[in-house]
């Protein structure tokens, strides 16, 4: 598919998103630098992140969430959320479906053809792929149960992608003890270490 044809994609899907959002919507930018804070809001509309400023993780339920009152950030999660503006308007929810679907199109596209150009370039390391995680682990909770997988150096670690339908959520189906990984109740993911 050519460049332009992804520019079409990503461009509409922008222009759909762009009409689509309701004006009542307010965007709030909640900060942690590596510890817990909370900003105050009027959350009874709903909550939800718009853009990640961070490179650490943000993950709802797990380095942010929301109340009534306020939204709350923690190990340095930074990002811009949208508080209130949820519409009941099919026609918006439509819109604003289809503005996503085309671009993750357009972005995977993009991605694709980036990757395979890295490749092609000698950028791309088969041992760290592109040189974030050091190193990957994979760990799975077999019925329910929990298991320990074994870290090959103490480091940050979160789920770099879950394979399970049960939700991996830091302190609650997985963590760090004693410098081992464990999980439980189905979690099962791979783990990035950095």
């Amino acid at each position: 598919m050519n460049r332009a044809l992804v520019v079409l994609f990503v461009c509409a899907g922008l222009l759909l998103l762009g009409f689509s959002r309701d004006s009542r919507a307010d965007t709030v930018r909640c900060e942690s630098s590596g510890s817990y804070r909370s900003c105050p809001v009027d959350g009874r509309s709903g909550v939800r992140l718009t853009r990640q400023l961070s490179s650490q993780g943000c993950w709802q339920g797990d380095t942010w969430g929301y109340d009534v009152g306020r939204i709350w950030v923690d190990r340095g999660c930074r990002a811009e959320f949208q508080v209130g503006g949820a519409s009941s308007s099919s026609s918006k929810d439509n819109a604003v479906a289809a503005a996503v679907v085309l671009g993750i199109v357009g972005a995977a596209i993009i991605a694709s053809k980036d990757r395979d150009r890295d490749r092609r370039d000698g950028y791309y390391d088969d041992r760290y792929g592109y040189g974030d995680p050091r190193r990957t682990i994979r760990c799975e909770s077999n019925n329910n149960r929990v298991s320990y997988c074994g870290l090959p150096y103490r480091g940050h670690v979160e789920v770099y992608r879950q394979h399970s339908s049960s939700p991996c959520v830091y302190a609650r189906t997985w963590g760090v003890e004693r410098g081992r990984l464990w999980v439980s109740n189905g979690c099962r993911a791979d783990f990035a270490v950095y």
